[in-house]
């Protein structure tokens, strides 16, 4: 639904730029330079869809806190005549869940390396939830001024893992065939989308590879 000025998108990398989980000048500057560089999108990495969702406490969540903040950012961008996209997803078991001091998550009990644990498993009944945290999360992105929503369905995070045959295990309606492992992230995107309509982009991260190994032999 948008028009771009060229074929130049800014993709989502971690600036590392957000020290108390809401947007700085140093942010700010940092797309907007992108934007006078003359990229058609600058993409916003990472905005989490709730606090345990996080790689770490510092980095941004999708709150009213973090909209004003926001809005000084997408304007920023707009200023330059680019448009502006954010990147929302839960980290799952890439989530530091001591930086967090909250449970990293996953389709089972796997490895979160981050916090040396082992994930919760995020039941079907606790799905409905996790749905409207992302449609929360994309109306304050909308309402913070951004053009386009990227989800983070890539490099083990929670909607990748589901999708991974070597980390997600279960035997319900999430796991199993490749149509069970890709519902939830196609029910988050579906939710997404009607969270915000069809005037706003959405589109999805999708990594070639996961960097999970079948154990060897022996």
């Amino acid at each position: 639904p948008l028009h771009l000025r060229n074929r130049l998108i800014k993709c989502a990398t971690f600036e590392g730029m957000t020290p108390d989980a809401v947007v700085t000048d140093e942010l700010i500057e940092f797309h907007r330079e992108h934007a006078a560089g003359g990229v058609a999108i600058s993409t916003v990495a990472y905005c989490a869809v709730s606090p345990e969702g996080r790689t770490d406490r510092h980095q941004i969540w999708m709150r009213d806190e973090a909209v004003p903040g926001l809005r000084r950012l997408t304007d920023a961008i707009h200023s330059e005549g680019a448009l502006a996209a954010a990147q929302l997803g839960h980290a799952g078991a890439v989530a530091n869940s001591v930086s967090n001091r909250a449970k990293a998550l996953g389709p089972g009990a796997i490895p979160a390396p981050m916090g040396m644990s082992l994930t919760q498993k995020l039941d079907a009944d606790d799905v409905p939830a996790l749905r409207a945290k992302f449609a929360d999360a994309a109306r304050l992105a909308v309402d913070s001024g951004f053009d386009a929503l990227e989800i983070h369905c890539g490099h083990n995070y929670l909607l990748s893992s589901f999708l991974s045959p070597l980390l997600n295990h279960r035997r319900d309606a999430y796991g199993g065939s490749l149509i069970n492992r890709a519902r939830l992230a196609r029910e988050v995107i579906e939710t997404v989308r009607e969270a915000v309509g069809p005037d706003v982009a959405v589109w999805a991260k999708l990594n070639m590879f996961d960097g999970v190994g079948r154990p060897g032999p022996g």
